[in-house]
Parts: C-alpha cells; structure tokens; sequence
C-alpha cells in the first residue's frame, strides 16, 4: 500500500513540474508575443506597424454598400498603416443575431466597428467579464486626436464611461448644430398670403395655424389645408413641449435632481395645448395613424403648413426648400425661456476591441487617425478626386460629391467607398469642413439652424451607462410605465380621455414605481456628472 501511494504521490509531482513547464512555456510565448508587437510598434507616425499585420473586424453591413474589403478607405489605411483587415459583415437586419452568437461561441473578431456594432448591454455584461477590452489606459497613452475630443467635448468622454468606470467603445457623431437638433418649418408663402408674421409664441402658433385652416393660404380655392402635421407625434413633441419648459419628454434634470416630465406642470399645459389644436382640426388629425410616406405626400401637394423633418426638401418638393423657415423657439404662459432642444455630439458604441486582439495598441492607433480631421474627411468622403472634390464658388472654396456615370447619386457611389454611407463610422464629423459643401439645400438649413436655433440650445438628458442590475430593473420597470405615458398622451390630445383625469393619470404612474425608476436615473446622473 505504501509502495503505491508512493508511487502516486511520485506522478503527481512529474504532471505537476510538466504542468509548471508547459505554463511557465506558455507565459514565455505570451511574453515573447507581447515583445514582439512591441517592438513592431511605431508609436508616431506612419505606418503604425513596420511589418504587417492582420485583424478581424466585424460590423453590420447595409444593403447600399459594397463589400468592405473592397473598399477604398480600408485599402487607403492598410497602406497608410501596414494593417490589414479581414472582415465578417452581416447584414444590417440579421447583425444583432450573429454578433450576439459570435459572444456566446467566442468566436469573436478583434474589432467591433460601426454604429450600434456593440451596445451598452453588451459594453456593461462583456466588459465586466473581461471580454471587452477597457481602452482607456490605451488612449491616454497612444491616442492623442480621441484625448483631443474628449478635451472639446467633456460630455462625450462621461456619456461613454460604463458605470464600473471603463471605457469599452468609441464614439460616432459630429458637432455640426444642423445634425443636433430637431427642425420645425413653416410655410412663408402661406404666412405672407394671410399678412401674418412669424409666431413667437404657443398663442401666436395657434392664430396663425386657425388663419391657415381657415383663410386658403394656397390659394386653390379649396379647403384643403392641415395646418400642422406630424407623424405620431415624435418629430414636433420636443420643439412644441420646449415652448413649455422642457426639451425633454422623459426624465429631465432640475437642480441636479432627476424628475419625470410626464407628471410636471408643463407637460399639462402641453397636453392642453396640443388638444386644443387636435380638436379645432389645427393639428392633423391622422397624425396618429399615418406613415412619414403619406405626411410627404400631403407637403408635395402643398397642403401642409408646419412640419418637423432634418430639412423641408424631404417633406416638400426640393426646389420649395427655401419657402420654408425654421419656427423659431417659442414662449408660453408658464416659460418666458426661449429653448430648444440639442442632443449629444455623439453617439456611443462604434468601435471596440475585444480581449482576442493581440495588438490593441495598434487598434487604438489606427482609429485614432479617424478622429483627426483629415481622417474624419476620409472616412465620411471617401477619396478627394474620386468620390469627391473641391470647387470653386463665386471666388469661395467648397467641396462637392462626385457622381460618376452609371451610378444615379453621389450616395450610391459613396457606399462603394466608405461604410459610413449606411453605418456610422467612429468619428467627429468636423463642422468646419461639413458647412463648406456646396449644397444649397443644406446650405439654408444650417442658416436657419445658426440663426433660430444654436442661440437657444439647451442640452437634452445626458446618455448614461447603467449597471447591470440597474439596468435589469429599468428595463422591467420603463416597459409599463413608458407604455402608459405613450397611450396616454395620445388619449388626452385626442380627446379620448378628458384633462380633468389628469391627477388619476398622475397616480397611476407614480404607483408603477416611479420612485424607484427615478432614484435608479439619479444615481446613474450623479455618476455620470462626476467623471472628469
């Protein structure tokens, strides 16, 4: 019995010394690796690599564009750089299937790229498991044109740290005020018709919308005006609700204390207002039914008076685009505050290394590019002289999209170039080279935008990141309540409900736990304030 206890005891230390050298082996090779790429590694300059390596990449892919190994700005940057991408491109629609099957396998590339590639749930559940890499050390140290960004844009740099105080993902977005902000436009032409100005306030809008229903402002002899259209509301609510206090019609800061929009005072009068309208047949009353296809229809008939879209051109016929202004920010009786809402520079979750990269330095480096300005054109253009160019304007330098023959529109050539036609690509859209396209169309809508809107912006609820047990009990708890306010506010602007339910309506919510859903926001806010 001794014998072969010995004789155990024995082979246990053999496998054990075999094992301490197969580690100490594998710690050797991971060392050897990691020297290596350091010494690959150029830590300025280019290219970022002296011999060439290869990475996975994985994003969704819209039905617009080409395949991405072939297009021209990967190929401009691996000769820039020395790296090399071999890419998996799902489409768009099936993206969010096959990403979430490649975390379960762990068959994961090296680099999640694109708008929406990887979301928060996915930063806060990977990232904690160490399958996400946090890359913030990494751009302190290797990527000063992204520390550039964070320094203008403090928000950007709190509005993408998770809430275990990581950094799991880059930013995709732009500062051009144009692209930040909701746009109402009002038809001039039916203003002038009437001999009415420019409203200035909620009781001025309804004047004016009461003469457009009943005065023919197109002048067809018909009675054939909406006044003001909208599309289940989501693209008139903040510009019209700004007018009573809020640019924000969920969860809103007040005195650094997190409220809910819904059962404040302003939202009231809101709902008042907006029912008034509904019910004088000021406010289309298919608002809640139709599509954006058949809003459009009805403004390429000239029927419509005030509308919100990024630019009239898309509800209008292009060449009416100037006859229609920006509404300018209005007042009311209860706020004297003109404002208008601004929503983030950016959006988060377009790039994201994974703990299979072996050269997340080089990553870093190379997206890093994509944030300086000359990248940013790159990405967003494609290349100067082949998909676009600069021209001359009356003695002024602007640049425009190139459209070669055999493709119908400098957007479909695009596509073959760079990604961010159809998917976000992680950037700062510079809002300096942006304003000087030769577009007329854009051209007056950033007019309007400098001149009715920038000075009122105020800043929407900021983007936070959640834990994951927060965001656990948000997602129960918002599901009903959001439900609820949505149902709602269509029932009281249609009449379906009378405002005299408003206190029930008021109770009824705060019994779906709103205490908790609030104190849940407060301390996401407060964590979200306090990074530097």
């Amino acid at each position: 019995m001794k014998k072969i206890l010995s004789m155990v005891i024995a082979l246990m230390l053999i496998l054990s010394t075999l094992s301490g050298c197969e580690s100490r082996k594998q710690t050797n090779s991971n060392q050897s690796d990691d020297k290596k790429a350091a010494e690959n590694l150029n830590l300025t300059g280019f290219p970022i690599v002296n011999n060439k390596i290869t990475l996975k990449i994985m994003g969704p892919k819209a039905s617009i564009q080409a395949p991405w190994d072939q297009m021209d700005v990967f190929k401009e940057m691996e000769k820039k750089t020395n790296i090399h991408f071999e890419f998996d491109t799902p489409p768009a629609e099936s993206y969010q299937e096959k990403k979430n099957l490649a975390f379960a396998s762990g068959e994961l590339p090296d680099i999640f790229f694109g708008r929406d590639s990887i979301n928060p749930d996915d930063e806060a559940t990977y990232g904690s498991q160490g399958t996400l890499v946090p890359i913030e050390d990494l751009i302190k140290k290797y990527a000063p044109d992204i520390e550039n960004i964070f320094n203008k844009f403090p928000n950007i740099r709190k509005s993408i740290t998770c809430a275990d105080n990581h950094i799991y993902s880059l930013p995709s977005g732009t500062d051009l005020p144009m692209n930040l902000t909701v746009k109402m436009w009002i038809n001039q032409e039916w203003l002038n018709n009437v001999g009415l100005k420019m409203p200035s306030n909620v009781d001025e809008l309804y004047n004016v919308l009461k003469v457009f229903k009943e005065d023919d402002p197109n002048k067809n002899g018909k009675s054939d005006e909406i006044p003001m259209s909208s599309v289940k509301l989501d693209d008139i609510r903040s510009g019209i609700l700004s007018a009573f206090g809020f640019v924000d019609s969920r969860e809103a800061v007040k005195n650094g204390k997190v409220i809910f929009v819904p059962i404040e005072q302003g939202y009231k009068e809101y709902l008042t207002y907006m029912n008034k309208l509904y019910k004088e047949g000021l406010l289309d009353n298919e608002t809640f039914s139709q599509t954006s296809q058949q809003m459009t229809a009805k403004g390429n008939q000239e029927r419509v008076g005030l509308f919100a879209n990024a630019g009239p051109f898309l509800t209008v016929k292009a060449e009416d685009n100037d006859k229609y202004p920006a509404l300018p920010p209005l007042t009311s009786s209860v706020n004297s505050q003109k404002m208008w809402p601004k929503n983030p520079e950016a959006t988060v979750t377009a790039f994201a290394i994974t703990n299979k990269n072996k050269y997340p330095e080089a990553s870093i480096r190379w997206v890093d590019y994509l944030y300086t300005e000359e990248g940013s054109i790159l990405f967003h253009n494609g290349i100067e002289g082949k998909h676009w160019k600069w021209v001359d304007v009356n003695g002024e330098r602007q640049w425009e999209r190139i459209t070669p023959e055999g493709k119908a529109n400098p957007e479909e050539w695009r596509a073959t170039a760079t990604p961010n036609c159809g998917t976000g690509t992680p950037e700062i859209w510079s809002k300096d080279f942006a304003e000087k396209q030769k577009d007329p169309l854009n051209a007056f809508i950033r007019k309007e935008v400098a001149e009715k809107y920038e000075p009122s912006f105020k800043e929407i609820f900021p983007q936070i990141r959640f834990k994951p047990d927060e965001q656990k009990q948000l997602t129960a708890l918002e599901t009903d309540l959001n439900t609820y306010v949505a149902q709602m506010e269509g029932k009281f602007i249609s009449g379906n409900i009378p405002m005299s339910e408003w206190d029930e309506y008021v109770k009824n919510i705060k019994k779906m736990n709103l205490d908790k859903v609030l104190s849940i926001y407060q301390t996401g806010y407060d964590r979200w304030n306090s990074v530097k």
